[in-house]
């Protein structure tokens, strides 16, 4: 969720601020995590909530005109189109007192109101076990790396070297982390990009592993002169680094954003074990290797 999907929460409040220890004041960013979002159409959505209230009422998706979550913290739903959601909150707080007088504990109400963006994609399924989102129409384009073999690195992509694509970068590692696997992926920019500019970086779970999900900018070498951005996650899995791509135009990119993430967080497994890798050292993450982000 970028900057935790915070940007598509909008919160009202009404009557009064949450106050109560139990209860963190409604105007912090972090109330609601959504996990993905964007989304896939069908995809399980999960709802985390930092609140509480004597009552709470959840409504929007499969949850019609409200249900009552009093006493919960998580929700999944599976939208199959972009879905708003809404949580009525009832509670009890430090109501508005005159001047001079202590505030009394008195009944208070807040809304929470959110969005889940969901884009229809195309699927790719790989026979090693993996599958991941792209826009139909693209085609895909398997390049054999020592490591993995033909599905070590994978392109995405509407015409050969397109500056909007989706890359699959897959090797394996050893004692690496998601932090570390970042910092390996971040000393390749230069060999592909100019004027480098990280724009966000954040870790969060993914796929059960910690993860790092960074965004950046530059200047691509194969189109002088064209500044792309382009969103990078990477996490660690089963003794192989994944490195999931998407880029556009940077002029295009604030319209553009929730593809490039929706393609980027559809990647997932479709076997509980991958296949062994070929070797413990990778070719992908080296100076001059060509294959780490691109």
């Amino acid at each position: 969720m970028c900057d935790r999907m915070m940007r598509l929460i909008k919160v009202s409040l009404f009557f009064g601020i949450l106050s109560l220890p139990v209860i963190p004041a409604l105007a912090q960013p972090n109330a609601i995590e959504v996990e993905p979002n964007p989304s896939t159409p069908g995809r399980a959505v999960t709802f985390r909530w930092y609140f509480t209230g004597t009552k709470v009422v959840v409504s929007g998706g499969r949850f019609g005109r409200g249900i009552n979550v009093t006493g919960r913290t998580s929700l999944i739903d599976h939208p199959r189109a972009t879905t708003r959601y809404t949580f009525n909150v009832w509670y009890r707080g430090l109501g508005v007192a005159a001047s001079g007088h202590k505030p009394k504990i008195v009944p208070l109400y807040a809304k929470y109101s959110l969005v889940v963006v969901v884009v229809p994609l195309a699927w790719y399924h790989d026979p090693h076990g993996w599958y991941i989102g792209y826009l139909p129409g693209w085609k895909h384009d398997n390049v054999y790396t020592p490591d993995e073999g033909s599905d070590g690195l994978v392109y995405f992509q509407q015409a050969d070297d397109s500056i909007e694509r989706l890359a699959v970068a897959i090797f394996p590692v050893k004692d690496m982390t998601a932090d570390d696997l970042m910092a390996k992926v971040a000393t390749t920019l230069p060999d592909h990009y100019d004027e480098v500019k990280i724009v966000s970086k954040k870790a969060f779970t993914y796929q059960g592993v910690p993860a790092v999900l960074l965004s950046f900018s530059g200047l691509d070498q194969t189109h002088p002169g064209t500044r792309t951005r382009s969103v990078v996650l990477v996490f660690v899995h089963k003794g192989r680094g994944y490195v999931i791509s998407a880029r556009t135009l940077a002029a295009r990119f604030q319209a553009r954003s929730d593809t490039m993430l929706a393609m980027v967080k559809s990647f997932g497994f479709t076997k509980s074990t991958p296949h062994t890798p070929k070797g413990s050292d990778s070719l992908l993450l080296k100076r001059g290797g060509g294959q780490g982000v691109r």
